[in-house]
């Protein structure tokens, strides 16, 4: 099977895959690598990525072609007056009284046979070429499985505050309602300032609930998006709340880096554009070389109204049976054209020579900054962790102390607040512990 051949039945997959997927999307919860999995069958982006390496394939196999047998023929019919006699009759007359047709066929075919190493440069060029286009398609496939689960965490990153907001709203209420109580009773305990700070906070509550959903939708239909599925296929997952942060070690910098050098495909993209550049100015070095070929070649007329002349020495055009085989060489000579194009062929090596450099620091900067993140991100969340268990029991207790009529609204309140907010940066510092994962995957290439 050719590499063309291939490709099609790689999208022919991808196509069935996606009017599949759907459903069986509702079939079974998914989790992060699912939703990847899916993403990467029937993503757009993935789709085009695919097609452009199919479109170097299909290429590289019209370079190949060049060594077929190539056929060019023509054939007419056109009306035809009569005339008789020979061309060395003096006799010769015409007949414009009788009419019929005439047939004309010409066709030569012709196979080249050595075109000096032009041909086969230019088939390494499309070849590496096709490389560089599947080294992209790579670098989309890691873009996209990066984008599904950074929406994945965040979709899931919100679902996680809703027990949270959830919470401090029954306590706000709660307290509202005992507070508007002992002021209605004028115990003292209760006064107006201290029912409008219970009321505001119940209302900057609602707001983060709302803000809250909204994010949460929002998350999932980017997902759906970045997975092919439309907005309203349905989606369901297997968690429900942030997965627990990943409790194995972060692999040294220098193993990532070494990881990265070996799995990034921008390192292949790289290495086939160059080569490809190099073959494309061979090839172009020997644009002015001749190519060798064997043709045949048949020209036959026939035209009823004519006396056909056999004279050997006269070519009658109008009843003519003609054919043969023949060696020879074709020349293209375009000297200056193809020197403007060897400097298009300096250019790219130059531009791939820089990409090159840029990827040798980038890369590992890249590498660097993201397992920098990870190991920030999973500090944070431990200590966030501890705080977040803080404030939850202040919460609590000043909850009760309130419920008990010992302690004060604002106490309450501050205690809902930093619990609240406590909470958030809990979330917050546990996805940023899943989209560092996600990233450094991305950047060092792993599967």
């Amino acid at each position: 099977m050719t590499h063309r051949r291939f490709c099609a039945a790689r999208l022919a997959g991808a196509l069935l895959v996606a009017l599949v997927a759907p459903a069986r999307a509702a079939e079974a919860p998914l989790d992060a690598d699912a939703c990847v999995a899916i993403a990467l069958r029937q993503s757009g982006s993935v789709a085009e990525a695919d097609a452009k390496t199919a479109e170097w394939a299909a290429r590289l196999e019209e370079v190949s072609a060049m060594y077929a047998p190539r056929l060019e023929a023509i054939t007419l019919v056109a009306p035809m007056y009569g005339m008789h006699g020979s061309g060395f009759d003096p006799k010769w007359r015409r007949d414009l009284t009788e009419w019929g047709p005439y047939l004309h066929v010409q066709a030569t075919l012709a196979k080249p046979l050595y075109t000096f190493g032009r041909l086969e440069a230019g088939e390494t060029a499309a070849r590496e070429r096709t490389a560089v286009e599947a080294a992209r398609a790579a670098q989309v496939r890691n873009a996209v499985a990066f984008e599904v689960r950074r929406y994945y965490y965040l979709h899931l990153y919100a679902r996680s505050l809703a027990p949270t907001l959830s919470q401090a709203q029954s306590l706000i209420a709660e307290a509202r309602v005992q507070a508007q109580r002992e002021f209605d009773d004028a115990t003292g305990r209760v006064t107006m300032v201290d029912l409008s700070k219970l009321r505001y906070a119940a209302t900057e509550l609602e707001k983060a609930r709302l803000q809250r959903e909204m994010g949460e939708g929002l998350a999932l239909a980017a997902l759906k998006h970045t997975m092919g599925l439309s907005d309203d296929a349905p989606l369901a997952l297997a968690d429900t709340t942030l997965p627990p942060a990943p409790d194995a070690p972060v692999a040294p910098l220098a193993t990532l880096v070494l990881g990265a050098t070996e799995h990034r495909p921008e390192h292949a993209a790289l290495e086939h554009g160059r080569l490809a550049a190099a073959a494309f100015g061979e090839s172009l070095s020997l644009a002015n070389a001749p190519v060798f070929f064997l043709a045949g070649q048949l020209t036959a007329d026939y035209a009823p109204t004519r006396d056909h002349d056999d004279n050997p020495w006269h070519v009658d055009p109008y009843n003519n049976f003609v054919g043969g085989l023949a060696l020879g060489l074709k020349f293209d000579i375009d000297y200056w054209g193809n020197v403007a194009r060897s400097h298009g062929v300096d250019a790219q090596l130059a531009q791939v020579a820089g990409l090159a450099q840029l990827a040798r620091t980038g890369i590992p900067l890249e590498v660097r900054k993201a397992r920098d993140t990870l190991v920030q991100a999973q500090a944070m969340y431990a200590a966030s962790v501890e705080g977040a268990n803080a404030t939850k029991k202040w919460m609590l207790f000043a909850a009760t102390a309130y419920a008990a009529g010992t302690g004060e609204p604002r106490d309450l309140l501050e205690g809902v607040g930093a619990f609240v907010q406590a909470r958030k940066a809990q979330y917050e510092s546990l996805l940023a512990v899943h989209t560092a994962n996600a990233e450094l995957r991305q950047v060092t290439g792993a599967p």
